[in-house]
């Protein structure tokens, strides 16, 4: 099992509505490809994980690369795991309010912008003890 965490700046500001959209089209994609994982936005940029074969999570982080609606990408974190943490979700989402991140324990380790790869750089595993959190909390 191979997963990835990326953020990214929406290019430009996503509506509900484009964000909508996204995100069914995002489920379809990913579960056909037998991916799971967890997307967070807030304020026009995201964090995503991706997990699942290696070549398909690898072949859907170089579509989001090409893809316009996306900028200044940053890969946080790639690497191999024994299992999923994502599992029975094509693609977990949550649009992250200032308020939701005062009850989530993961980011209080956080300083800095939420989403910056600056915020990560030094310890990329807090990126996906956050999104595994939001995950918890949003089941």
């Amino acid at each position: 099992m191979h997963f990835l965490i990326y953020t990214s700046t929406a290019s430009p500001l996503m509506s509900d509505l484009k964000l909508t959209d996204l995100l069914a089209h995002s489920r379809i994609r990913n579960s056909n490809d037998e991916l799971t994982g967890m997307l967070l936005y807030k304020d026009g940029s995201f964090m995503q994980v991706l997990e699942g074969e290696k070549q398909k999570v690898l072949s859907t982080f170089s579509r989001i690369q090409k893809d316009t609606r996306h900028k200044d990408i940053f890969l946080l974190r790639e690497r191999e795991m024994d299992g999923r943490n994502f599992d029975g979700w094509s693609m977990g989402f949550r649009s992250v309010k200032t308020l939701d991140l005062k009850n989530e324990p993961a980011f209080s380790q956080l300083s800095g912008e939420l989403f910056s790869s600056r915020t990560y750089s030094d310890n990329p595993h807090i990126a996906l003890k956050l999104l595994k959190s939001f995950h918890q909390n949003t089941r």
